[in-house]
């Protein structure tokens, strides 16, 4: 019997297009899903609110990957240990519980150090706080110690000094001190010199909680004299001289233009980031703009480049507290650290304070404003950029509840919310002008009172 032949199918060449293209369309789309799990899992900002909790996490941007490994490593495991917690909480509690994890990158002569701060509320007096500290060099992705700055075989001789500063600094601040418990706090251990930076004061130690005293004692930052370390720390670490401020005064307008028209004050909490924030400032000039950048102390010694560029262009720079913690939680020393930290590190960099402050969430009240010493500002507008992270609904949001004298709340650490401020500005740029908060202010003749909180103008 004759094996009968198959018959060859033969497509058109319409039919081999059709097929190409859903080739194509499969491919693309297995590309888009793989993608999406990929930014989800390496997600840089991370804001969550929940009738629960909430949570918000700036993940490492830096180069060296196994460091920014190890550290989004530690990172996830804190936030996993927070969710779990504050799920349980809920359960018998009505408190709302806060986690909040920054991290500053900062360089050590050859080196770069990298901080991560762990804030986390589950209820009580206070935040828990955990600090963990990367030293490493930028080229080599060698990761180095404290050992590294010392003479060989010294760390039993800083030890001695770190015991001796330590009972002093207690003295000085009039508190009560276990001696046992410093001398093993700061024994020639290795994991006891795990947060350090070298200044042109000296060698600035910096002791976690239980490490020297009690919970209640807090932090312990101490720093030994320059003239004590030598024959200690290597000589090309010692001598350190203080930089003057390299920034240009802003350029200011010609407010005359203004008079008269409607005002809008975009104003962006969380920077100063890399490329949205820079995106932003390339883009002010095609809409005649000029916005206000409610900074994080974290982060601006991590993109100084990005926060002088602003200033520079004639944007206002005010204060989102360093850590973006709940004040209503804190005490009255930890808020002034808070608020008091930020500015210190902004006027290293810009040679100018601060005078606006944005508290996280929008928590202020009439003590923490008493405190900050500073003019208190909130929003009228709030985008939700942070939810939705969609150009589109961010634009609208603003186009839609736009007024004079208007707040609009963003922020410039997503793509997402610059693309919408750009949109929103290209479609209301016949109607107002943008202003930032100083200009705002004095176009409409107001005088502040650091007794009130402002939505909008």
């Amino acid at each position: 019997m004759k094996r009968s032949k198959k018959k060859k199918i033969k497509l058109t060449n319409t039919a081999k297009m059709i097929f190409g293209v859903l080739l194509i369309g499969i491919l693309l789309c297995t590309l888009t899903f793989y993608h999406k799990d990929k930014t989800i899992e390496f997600e840089v900002h991370e804001i969550r609110e929940e009738d629960n909790y909430t949570l918000k996490i700036d993940y490492p941007e830096i180069e060296n990957k196994v460091v920014a490994e190890q550290a989004t490593e530690y990172i996830t495991n804190k936030k996993e240990e927070f969710l779990a917690d504050a799920k349980k909480l809920k359960e018998v509690t009505e408190t709302k519980c806060d986690l909040s994890i920054t991290y500053t990158l900062d360089e050590l002569f050859d080196y770069n150090a990298l901080h991560v701060n762990v804030y986390s509320y589950m209820g009580g007096a206070h935040y828990n706080k955990e600090e963990k500290s990367y030293y490493f060099n930028p080229e080599t992705g060698e990761e180095i110690t404290i050992e590294n700055f010392l003479e060989e075989g010294k760390l039993e001789d800083l030890a001695n000094l770190a015991y001796y500063y330590t009972i002093e600094n207690y003295k000085d601040n009039e508190k009560e001190y276990d001696e046992e418990w410093i001398k093993e706090g700061t024994s020639a251990k290795l994991e006891n010199y795990s947060h350090f930076n070298l200044t042109k004061d000296g060698l600035e130690l910096h002791f976690t909680y239980y490490q020297v005293g009690p919970y209640s004692d807090g932090e312990v930052s101490i720093i030994i004299p320059e003239e004590e370390l030598a024959g200690i720390v290597k000589e090309e670490y010692l001598s350190i001289k203080s930089e003057p401020v390299d920034v240009n005064s802003p350029t200011k307008r010609d407010l005359s233009e203004f008079e008269g028209k409607k005002l809008l004050a975009f104003t962006f909490d969380d920077g100063p980031s890399d490329g949205p924030t820079n995106k932003l400032l390339d883009n002010l000039d095609k809409y005649n703009a000029r916005v206000t950048f409610f900074v994080l102390g974290s982060r601006v010694n991590t993109y100084q480049n990005s926060l002088k560029r602003a200033y520079e262009m004639g944007n206002t720079i005010g204060s989102h507290t360093y850590s973006h913690l709940n004040l209503f939680k804190l005490g009255d020393y930890e808020i002034m650290k808070e608020i008091n930290d930020t500015n210190d590190r902004v006027e290293k960099i810009l040679g100018i304070t601060p005078k606006y402050l944005r508290a996280p969430y929008g928590n202020t009240n009439e003590h923490i404003r008493e405190l900050s010493n500073m003019y208190s500002i909130l929003w009228d507008i709030d985008t939700e950029d942070w939810r939705y992270k969609d150009a589109e609904k961010i634009k609208d949001n603003i186009v839609k509840h736009a007024h004079d004298g208007a707040i609009i709340l963003l922020h410039d650490i997503y793509g997402t919310s610059i693309d919408g401020a750009l949109l929103a500005m290209e479609e209301l740029k016949d109607e107002y002008a943008f202003v930032s908060l100083d200009e705002m202010i004095k176009l409409k003749g107001i005088t502040l009172d650091k007794n009130k909180s402002y939505f909008s103008f």
